[in-house]
């Protein structure tokens, strides 16, 4: 839907943004280049970038707690598998899945550091974490406040009439009139954000499916567990929030959906 709906000819990224669909095909690829491991990680992510010690960071501190429950969760699920490190290495099927993300999703890009072979449990525990934390947490993060932010087009216009202001101070109410896009692009652009962040039709929040994933007493047990995690955050999220002037909603589990849906 997203390719044939948002990055095709004739709709909207290709019609309503300046970038345009082969500006955003440049863009993707020159992110790509710059992609990393750590960057995906959250952890090292927010160290990387200085932000340990910024005050009132609620996506910091919201994501690392779940980073941490999901990390616990895939470390006692993978566990009940894979009982050695040896167990990790020789299974073929693993090897070969991970191959194939270092050649096809990061075109074998050494600089990118995503490993191309798992050699250890904990390793493999760290890689999935990643995954499932970007597919729900993350996608979370960056999606669900997209009409509260961008349905006011100041925030970030999808395109611009005008070229932005050189020099401060300068600016005029009437420069940033003309420099917005027109009705007819806004209206568009609202209305994409708006179906966006929408919930989906089958929507199932993290930690939840419709099919039975285990059958296993310790896997359940575990599923429990990592179930009940995320419904004390949800918990202690919304007693933080009441007493937020602008409330931060966005990772609450309640609010993040299992995986990617649109």
């Amino acid at each position: 839907m997203a390719r044939d709906q948002l990055l095709s000819e004739e709709t909207f990224f290709s019609e309503h943004t300046g970038i345009g669909l082969i500006g955003s095909t440049t863009l993707l690829k020159k992110a790509l280049e710059t992609l990393t491991y750590s960057s995906l990680c959250l952890p090292e992510n927010i160290k990387s970038r200085g932000l340990q010690d910024i005050h009132n960071f609620y996506y910091r501190d919201d994501g690392l707690k779940l980073w941490n429950i999901i990390y616990e969760y895939v470390d006692g699920v993978l566990g009940c598998f894979y009982t050695s490190d040896d167990f990790v290495q020789r299974d073929k099927e693993l090897q070969l899945w991970i191959e194939v993300i270092f050649e096809k999703a990061f075109l074998q890009r050494q600089s990118s550091g995503i490993p191309q072979s798992f050699t250890s449990l904990e390793q493999l525990v760290k890689f999935a974490t990643m995954v499932i934390f970007t597919a729900s947490v993350q996608h979370a993060a960056v999606n669900n406040g997209q009409f509260d932010n961008g349905g006011w087009m100041p925030n970030f216009p999808s395109s611009l009439r005008r070229p932005p202001p050189s020099r401060k101070g300068e600016t005029k109410e009437e420069d940033i009139l003309e420099a917005l896009p027109d009705i007819g692009t806004t209206v568009h652009t609202m209305a994409a954000l708006y179906l966006l962040s929408q919930k989906s039709s089958d929507y199932y929040s993290l930690g939840n499916s419709p099919e039975q994933l285990f059958v296993e007493p310790e896997c359940l047990q575990l599923q429990e567990e990592f179930r009940t995690k995320l419904e004390m955050l949800s918990y202690d999220i919304k007693a933080r929030n009441v007493g937020l002037a602008l409330p931060y909603t966005s990772l609450d589990p309640q609010n993040i959906e299992n995986s990617v849906a649109i």
